[in-house]
C-alpha cells in the first residue's frame, strides 16, 4: 500500500487540537462544509444532493473520526490492502432541510480524511440519475485503479465485493475492510452482513459501522400491530429470520430496545469474538438512531477500542448537551453565541 497522506486542500486535523467540546463539534461540522465546497465547486452542476434532518450529520461525524483518527492510522500500516465499502452511497452529497449547505457523502469523507489512503473504496448507486452524479463525484477525486462503483441492489452486488477482496487478498497477502452500512430503513438485508463477515473464513477481517433505524421499525412492527396488512418478507430478510415476530408483543415503550438487543445478538451469533459499542442518537422524538460499531477481538485485547470508546461518548455526549446548538451554529441556522451564555 501506498502509505503517502491523502493530499487534502484543507487543514482537516486541525480539530484534533481543540479542547473544547462544542468548539471541537463545530470545528469538525466546519471542515465537512469546507469539504462540500470542494465538491459543489465542480460539475455536476445539477447537484442531487440527498437532503436530511441537520441531526443526521452525527453519523457522518462518527465516521470522519474514526476513518482519520482510529481506522485508517492502525490498518493502514499494518495490512499491505486496506478497503471502504459504501452499500448505500446515495448521489456523494448531502444538503439539510433547515440551511442549504452541502456536505459531502459518506464516500467521499472515507477518502478525504483518511490519514493513509485506502487501496480500493467500493461503492454502490441506485436509480439512473442519481447513480450517474454519484459516478461523475467520485471519478473526479478518487483514482480510478482504487475505484469500483457499481448501480443496482447492493445486496446482490456484494458478491461480486466480496469476490473482489478475495482477489486482492491473494494477490497482495493481506486484506482489511470498513464498511459503513447505511440504509434507510431496511433496506441492508441481514445475507448482506452475512456475507462480508464470512469473509473471515478467507482470513479477510473487516470492521462495521452500521446505523440501525430503531424508530423507524418500531413504526412499522407498530402498524403490524395495530392490524394494518404489511408484507412482513422485507423484515425477515432485514433480521435474516422469522424469529423478530416476538417484537410484535412487547409494549409499545420497550419496542426501540427490544429491536435493538435482539439485531445486536444475531450480531454476535454471527461474528465470532465480536466486540460492539453502539453509539445512541437519542433527541427529540423525530429522531432516534443507532451507529452500531463492530469488529473482533484481537490478541492484543484491540487497543484501539478506547479510542473508539472516547468517539462514543464525544458523540453521545454533545449529543445530550449541545448538539444541536452546534449543528445549528456550523450550518449558518442561527448565530454565535458567547460561551457564558451557551453554559447557562
Amino acid at each position: 500500500m501506498d502509505h503517502q497522506s491523502v493530499p487534502l486542500p484543507l487543514g482537516f486535523s486541525q480539530c484534533t487540537k481543540e479542547k473544547d467540546d462544542f468548539k471541537r463539534l463545530l470545528c469538525e461540522i466546519n471542515t465537512l462544509k469546507e469539504a462540500g465546497e470542494i465538491v459543489t465547486s465542480y460539475p455536476p452542476r445539477t447537484f442531487k444532493p440527498y437532503t436530511a434532518h441537520h441531526w443526521t450529520i452525527l453519523k457522518l461525524i462518527f465516521l470522519k473520526m474514526y476513518v482519520r483518527d482510529v481506522y485508517t492510522p492502525i490498518i493502514g500500516r499494518r495490512y499491505p490492502f486496506m478497503v471502504f465499502i459504501d452499500p448505500f452511497a446515495g448521489t456523494g452529497l448531502n444538503t439539510y432541510k433547515e440551511a442549504k449547505i452541502y456536505i459531502p457523502g459518506s464516500t467521499l469523507i472515507a477518502w478525504f480524511f483518511a490519514t493513509f489512503p485506502f487501496d480500493k473504496v467500493y461503492a454502490i448507486g441506485y436509480e439512473d440519475i442519481d447513480y450517474r452524479v454519484l459516478k461523475l463525484r467520485l471519478e473526479r477525486y478518487i483514482p480510478p485503479s482504487k475505484l469500483w462503483i457499481a448501480k443496482g441492489d447492493a445486496n446482490i452486488l456484494i458478491d461480486q465485493i466480496t469476490k473482489d477482496i478475495r482477489e486482492m487478498k491473494e494477490k497482495f497477502g493481506g486484506a482489511h475492510f470498513l464498511a459503513f452500512i447505511d440504509p434507510e430503513c431496511f433496506e441492508a438485508q441481514w445475507q448482506m452482513i452475512e456475507k462480508l463477515i464470512e469473509l473471515e473464513n478467507y482470513g479477510i477481517s473487516g470492521d462495521f459501522i452500521i446505523l440501525l433505524q430503531s424508530r423507524l421499525i418500531a413504526r412499522t412492527i407498530g402498524r403490524i400491530r395495530s392490524g394494518e396488512k404489511i408484507d412482513t418478507k422485507i423484515i425477515d430478510l432485514f433480521f435474516g429470520t422469522k424469529e423478530w415476530t416476538f417484537l410484535i408483543d412487547l409494549p409499545s415503550g420497550e419496542l426501540e430496545k427490544g429491536i435493538m438487543d435482539f439485531y445486536l445478538e444475531r450480531l454476535k451469533e454471527l461474528k465470532s469474538r465480536a466486540l460492539i459499542e453502539v453509539i445512541s442518537i437519542e433527541l427529540f422524538r423525530a429522531i432516534h438512531y443507532h451507529l452500531i460499531y463492530l469488529t473482533r477481538k484481537t490478541k492484543r485485547k484491540s487497543p484501539y477500542l478506547a479510542t473508539v470508546r472516547w468517539l462514543k461518548d464525544f458523540v453521545e455526549n454533545a449529543e445530550k448537551r449541545y448538539v444541536d446548538r452546534a449543528i445549528r451554529v456550523a450550518l449558518g441556522m442561527e448565530k454565535m453565541i458567547d460561551d457564558y451564555l451557551r453554559k447557562q
